[in-house]
């Protein structure tokens, strides 16, 4: 499922960023060959997200060898408002957030369990790295 520009239009200002993950299932089949059994990929799908992010700056002083490009975030899902239970600690996606394009990576809160987040919008918390610019 694709964000469309209608959707983000309908969730302005709030909906500053669009989480796209790559979903996929694995299948064990038994390799003819060998005879043994080997995991491959099937139904590989793009599911995005919009979402109201807010980037916090890491606490860090410009010292040499400090990646100052990864940010913490939190916020809420706005469309869809659940995470496909395929999404879990640790999940990567291509992200766009505040017009930058990067890497999210999805950390829930570890102290709870999967069944808190079944709020109205999900709580989202991640770490944003910037590649490349705006755009």
């Amino acid at each position: 499922m694709t964000i469309t520009a209608d959707q983000i239009a309908a969730y302005a200002p709030h909906g500053n960023a669009v989480l796209a993950f790559e979903l996929n299932t694995q299948v064990y089949v038994t390799d003819p060959a060998t005879g043994n059994t080997v995991v491959e990929t099937a139904n590989q799908e793009r599911v995005e997200y919009l979402a109201a992010l807010d980037l916090q700056r890491p606490n860090w002083k410009g010292e040499p060898g400090v990646d100052n490009t990864s940010y913490s975030c939190s916020g809420r899902l706005l469309t869809p408002a659940k995470f496909d239970e395929r999404i879990v600690n640790g999940s990567q996606a291509d992200a766009t957030i505040n017009g930058y394009r990067g890497r999210f990576e999805l950390t829930f809160d570890l102290t709870m369990d999967r069944g808190h987040y079944t709020d109205l919008r999900q709580s989202v918390e991640g770490t944003f790295r910037v590649i490349g610019g705006k755009g």
